[in-house]
């Protein structure tokens, strides 16, 4: 790595493919649906969808209208896209009508304004079956069985709430709910998430929504299968200096030294999305080696401990790794005390993106 004149993130469009490729093999005769909401979990859509559709993907899901819309514009008819979020309004049906939109009709007042402005466009159904955050309940059934407009359901879905904690018996739970609410539908099915993938075949069936793992996030805690993380991203030192025993570091003086040591401040902080949790329990890397964050995480900076880092690796502009080869997005995210899908959407928002 280059010396940095500003922080950089490194998008490996290969790794995403290469993640892909996997999830395709192992969902086998299942049709992949990507998720690229929250900007491909910081990875960047348009770029994402790109890569994806290049390699055999056409069907892409979205959280936002504006997404959808955008996806539509670049991409015209070659792909699919799903709006999870649904419509809520005839100004919105409007805009689903127009770009050819897929919507997940997710509740009873949701599917009323969907058959009041745009009954002949084809829908996903929607139901919850242990998540409790979206989705139709199935006491509703017999308010929606007899419609016309279920004609265009193109498939039913659910979302598994344990998978990443492989709780086998309530996957199951849900799995066997989906298809006892489908004996009165007769659709194709999607139930299985990234780790749903990964609990095995039978929660395959007609479509999978991989969304973390299409960059590197692993299914289940340590456990890669190997995935590869698609980003990694380095940040520039701007000081490097000497404290002594006794001294101390940052806001609130939170960290005092117990040694003389060697600190460099580095170009990131909580407003590159850093989170402030890791005042004094993140690391980072230089050329391999460990440098422990110290003190507070301030707004743009960090300081580190480089008193084991080489002389001659120690100069203003040398790259400092804060996601990539030494540091997955899953120990980060441990670290930090949350999970990997906000560590990328956070990391990912602020700083220049370069793809490779």
């Amino acid at each position: 790595m280059k010396k940095l004149d500003n922080k950089q993130i490194y998008i490996n469009r290969q790794y995403l493919i290469n993640n892909y490729d996997i999830l395709k093999k192992k969902a086998e005769n299942s049709k992949i649906m990507s998720v690229i909401k929250g900007d491909a979990y910081g990875h960047g859509i348009q770029q994402c969808c790109d890569a994806l559709e290049k390699n055999g993907c056409n069907h892409f899901y979205v959280a936002r209208l504006d997404d959808a819309i955008n996806l539509r514009k670049k991409h015209k008819k070659k792909i699919n896209i799903y709006l999870l979020s649904g419509t809520i309004s005839k100004e919105i049906c409007g805009y689903i009508k127009r770009y050819e939109i897929t919507p997940i009709i997710n509740n009873l007042k949701q599917l009323e304004i969907f058959n009041r402005f745009i009954p002949n466009t084809k829908f996903v159904l929607h139901f919850d079956t242990g998540m409790n955050r979206l989705g139709f309940k199935i006491e509703e059934i017999n308010q929606i069985k007899e419609l016309s407009i279920l004609k265009n359901v193109q498939f039913l879905m659910t979302h598994l709430s344990s998978a990443d904690e492989q709780n086998i018996k309530e996957c199951r739970f849900q799995l066997n709910q989906l298809k006892r609410i489908n004996k009165l539908f007769n659709k194709p099915l999607s139930i299985a998430n990234s780790s749903g993938i990964f609990l095995g075949k039978s929660f395959h069936l007609n479509y999978v929504r991989p969304g973390k793992s299409l960059y590197g996030i692993n299914p289940f805690l340590k456990k890669s299968f190997g995935l590869k993380g698609v980003m990694s991203i380095y940040a520039p030192i701007l000081q490097i200096t000497s404290i002594k025993k006794g001294q101390t570091v940052g806001y609130s003086k939170t960290f005092k030294a117990k040694k003389n040591i060697k600190v460099a401040t580095v170009d990131f902080g909580y407003s590159d999305g850093y989170l402030r949790s890791g005042s004094n329990r993140t690391k980072v890397f230089i050329d391999g080696i460990i440098c422990n964050v110290l003190g507070r995480v301030s707004m743009d900076l960090i300081t580190i401990d480089v008193s084991n880092v080489d002389e001659n690796s120690l100069y203003l502009g040398k790259p400092v790794e804060i996601l990539g080869e030494n540091q997955s997005c899953e120990d980060l995210a441990l670290e930090l005390g949350t999970n990997e899908h906000e560590v990328l959407i956070s990391l990912g928002k602020n700083s220049k993106k370069v793809y490779i």
